[in-house]
């Protein structure tokens, strides 16, 4: 089916693509015109999927300049802006270092390179920075990165320790450069963070659980639902058995009752015992109210990837189903301006708009299942 809005999101990532790359959004508000490297390999996929010669071409600019500002320790910037007359301003992290950022550089990477856009000899060296980067970052030799609570997208959520999130993306990275690059230690070490997810991720008890714990520190486990890794397990092959569970799960518990999963569940309210440390927990100002931003706020661009992971897993009723959904949820907005997120309650959209975020969630979403998403996501 041919979602509402989808050629305004065409439309609104091709207008964010620049000449130094892709930009999260339109709007100006808290740094949101910078070049962010997961918004823009995100956009920049979509780019590769719509076959678009001028997102493609500007993924592949928000690449290079990611590889020229590198840091010196292979360090890959959060986000970026380039200014006429100045220098640039580049962004690691804030309150905590974004170490997603590199994971989503090699995954670009692989994907560029795949669809022929990109060179890869270019960026093998840089590549190579990155992954021993992160080889030190895990430092015990456990094959799990310890990432800081704000240190992925979810920037102003309480998730840290061995998030699972972040555990994916970097086995995935490692298993598409390792066979773009015939690298066998790091298909290697691919496949050892795959094992180690599903030991560590899905535990015994309770043995009718339908998802993996969202993350876990010596002090104990987040075992909360995490939308994004559930998505990503499912596309990338990591820990197969996982993304399965995850994504049956999510068709009965919440597409076969006619609502759409949220980035986190369950909800964390006031009477939670997490509120005050979520309540305390921002950058510019207070976002996670009840149902709304990570707090169980419903993102375009993790039901791009979900649509992404069930197509991936052949699951097409439920694939319908979700379009079906999101198509009759974009119809009672007809205001919509590519907002970062629905109310979890009320439906109704919310944060910053014009993101390029929400434009490729819905780009994903109507292209999931086409001979373009094996073209582009298969090995």
């Amino acid at each position: 089916m041919t979602l509402p809005f989808s050629d305004d999101a065409v439309a609104l990532l091709r207008a964010l693509s620049g000449p130094h790359g892709i930009h999260a959004s339109q709007a100006t508000t808290a740094n949101y015109r910078a070049i962010f490297a997961r918004d823009a390999v995100m956009a920049g996929a979509a780019g590769l999927l719509l076959g678009d010669a001028a997102v493609s071409s500007a993924l592949v600019r928000t690449l290079v300049h990611l590889r020229d500002l590198q840091g010196a320790e292979g360090q890959i910037a959060s986000n970026f802006e380039l200014r006429p007359g100045q220098a640039p301003h580049v962004s690691f992290g804030t309150l905590a270092p974004r170490l997603d950022s590199a994971s989503w550089y090699l995954v670009g990477i692989a994907l560029a390179a795949k669809a022929k856009v990109l060179d890869p000899d270019a960026f093998r060296e840089s590549a190579t920075r990155v992954v021993r980067l992160l080889d030190a970052i895990e430092y015990n030799g456990r094959h799990l990165l310890y990432v800081p609570a704000g240190g992925n997208w979810a920037d102003e959520y309480i998730t840290e320790g061995y998030i699972l999130y972040d555990q994916v993306l970097r086995a995935w990275g490692l298993r598409l450069l390792g066979r773009l690059y015939s690298e066998p230690v790091w298909l290697d070490k691919a496949d050892r963070i795959s094992q180690t997810i599903a030991e560590r991720f899905w535990p015994a008890e309770p043995a009718d659980r339908g998802h993996p714990v969202a993350s876990f520190t010596p002090l104990g486990s987040r075992d909360c639902f995490d939308l994004a890794a559930c998505a990503l397990l499912a596309v990338s092959g990591v820990a197969p058995q996982l993304g399965e569970r995850s994504l049956a799960w999510i068709s009965q518990r919440f597409l076969k009752q006619g609502e759409l999963p949220p980035a986190f569940y369950p909800i964390i309210d006031d009477g939670h015992p997490d509120w005050p440390a979520l309540r305390r927990y921002h950058l510019h100002e207070f976002r996670n109210r009840p149902f709304e931003y990570h707090n169980g706020g419903v993102w375009p661009i993790w039901l791009g990837w979900l649509a992404l992971g069930q197509a991936s897993l052949g699951l097409m009723t439920a694939l319908d189903q979700l379009k079906s959904l999101v198509g009759a949820r974009l119809v009672m907005h007809p205001a919509f301006m590519f907002e970062e997120y629905f109310h979890g309650a009320t439906g109704a959209p919310g944060g910053t708009p014009r993101m390029a975020y929400s434009a490729t969630g819905l780009s994903f979403l109507g292209l999931a299942g086409s001979p373009a998403q094996h073209r582009v996501f298969d090995p």
